[in-house]
């Protein structure tokens, strides 16, 4: 049997690889090198060595740790997982900072859901898009809901808002692959701009589009030597059509559909072996070909499908649960593809009694925070566990002082001392004061006291941070439906005024009035 491609030895991969590989920037992977992004749960992506200001990742480990980000997020009751500032910002950049539907309304955007949040707990960067507050309020009213073809736009959109920039990344990274992959984005966009049911939805992919299409033009190969020259030849005496401005978007990304076609065929690329060419595989992008639905004939004849076959897992042999709890090797679905289930060493899953506490259960006087007081816990977890994290070490906002500008150190709340893993954890920037987000540093929102820093002009950048400009636009009274009055009189819930503050519209059930 021939060795396969599609499941290599563990192989190092440079930040702009990683991105290309699981759709997150190369910013969002080092944000996650220092962060944990779910509540809870101590786990941050590990990094394998950082040259010349870049960081390096194993593969198996950024696959391991996108799958992990796609399952429910842990939260309270009735309460949903908040989405961390790292993934809120990737959501923001991805859309240029504006809705991606309009392009515009900077100042109300914010992360929505594709799927409902409520039913998926999911914060992955995949389930978010940047919305203006109408486009959201839309969106979860179901003005895109109920018509099958919007929610597929919105949801086809942000596919190819993500293509683009992923695209980027791999340009970054893989120079002589840029053309395919452009090419690849413009089939994508033609597929999109004709789900496009109304002005906004044509121009959002239009502006994506003629981004796009103005990259194609200075992609060519410079050097007789480069293994895509002879192919590109094919396609160069019309790819400079491409940057015609007077030609309508649509014509010009259907005439790079065609040339793609022309390039792919003679690059000798065939469809992809496990996708079929449709570029997904069990919902996702498919881990051969990336997504991009063709690969070269040499790794074709390399894959190997039975790889991919669904077999028992090999920790709960099929049963879907380990220890009265969903499996952890198959998250519950008792079957997973042989190339997962390969991987597996079911002796990671036996207890061994806790390193940190000695099997006693208890730290320094309370619950043993690695095995939460049992003793002893799987071993999987105890060969990650870093003794010197818990060794104690001066606090690194006061400097072992105990206090902070007069007051105890909100940092080690005046004990100067902390364990390492929480002193590793402290961003000294986050406990520097910035202007106010909300009032810009005037002290002044809404004609009264801002309610984000209490008239103070400024706040620490921790709490800054925190601040949903979203949560202060206003919105339609959920009573009145804006119309200012009930029953005669002035709306009891916005005094009359016909509208709200998101933030307080959110807190109010209609049927309470």
């Amino acid at each position: 049997m021939k060795k396969s491609e599609v499941k290599p030895k563990p192989s190092l991969l440079n930040e702009y690889a990683a991105a290309a590989l699981v759709g997150m920037s190369p910013e969002l992977l080092r944000w996650f090198t220092s962060y944990a992004p779910k509540q809870g749960i101590d786990r941050k992506l590990k990094k394998e060595k950082e040259k010349d200001q870049i960081i390096f990742f194993k593969e198996d480990e950024l696959l391991s740790f996108n799958e992990w980000l796609k399952q429910p997020w842990p939260h309270k009751n009735g309460k949903r997982p908040s989405i961390p500032q790292g993934i809120r910002r990737e959501v923001k950049l991805e859309a240029n900072g504006a809705c991606a539907i309009c392009n515009s309304h900077k100042d109300t955007c914010e992360a929505a859901h594709l799927d409902p949040v409520t039913k998926t707990s999911n914060n992955h960067p995949e389930n978010l898009l940047w919305l203006c507050a109408n486009h959201h309020t839309a969106y979860d009213d179901g003005v895109f809901g109920p018509v099958e073809e919007e929610a597929e736009f919105v949801r086809g959109f942000k596919n190819v808002l993500h293509r683009h920039k992923r695209m980027m990344w791999r340009m970054q990274d893989e120079v002589s692959h840029k053309l395919y992959v452009v090419l690849e984005t413009c089939d994508a966009l033609v597929k999109q701009l004709e789900k496009a049911g109304n002005p906004d939805q044509i121009k959002a992919v239009q502006k994506l589009a003629k981004k796009t299409l103005a990259i194609l033009p200075s992609l060519a190969p410079v050097s007789m030597a480069d293994p895509k020259y002879a192919a590109f030849q094919t396609i160069s005496a019309d790819i400079g059509s491409l940057s015609d401005k007077n030609t309508k978007v649509k014509v010009r990304l259907q005439k790079a559909q065609v040339m793609r076609s022309t390039y792919v065929a003679a690059l000798g690329y065939v469809a992809c072996p496990l996708c079929k060419a449709s570029g997904t595989h069990d919902g996702y992008d498919c881990p051969v070909c990336g997504g991009d639905r063709e690969i070269s004939e040499r790794r074709a004849s390399d894959v190997v499908l039975s790889d991919f076959e669904k077999v028992d897992c090999p920790v709960c042999k099929g049963t879907g649960s380990l220890k009265g709890d969903d499996c952890p090797g198959c998250g519950g679905e008792q079957r997973i593809e042989r190339r997962f289930a390969e991987e597996i060493d079911v002796r990671d899953y036996a207890d061994v009694k806790c390193p940190l506490c000695k099997g006693k259960g208890r730290f320094n006087g309370e619950d043993c925070p690695e095995c939460g007081g049992d003793g002893k816990l799987e071993a999987r977890y105890s060969n990650e566990i870093d003794l010197s994290r818990y060794e104690e070490v001066d606090c690194p906002l006061c400097k072992g002082q105990g206090t902070y500008s007069g007051e105890d150190c909100p940092v080690c709340h005046g004990d100067r001392k902390m364990e390492k893993r929480y002193a590793d954890e402290v961003d000294i920037g986050d406990y520097n004061a910035v202007k106010c987000p909300l009032c810009k540093g005037r002290g002044r929102f809404d004609g009264e006291d801002c309610p984000a820093c209490n008239g103070d002009r400024e706040l620490d950048r921790r709490f800054a941070d925190q601040i949903d400009l979203g949560d202060y636009a206003k919105v339609k009274c959920p009573v009145c439906k804006g119309n200012r009055h009930r029953n005669g009189e002035d709306c009891p819930a916005c005094d009359g005024d016909g509208e709200m503050q998101r933030r307080f519209a959110e807190r109010i059930d209609p049927h309470d009035y």
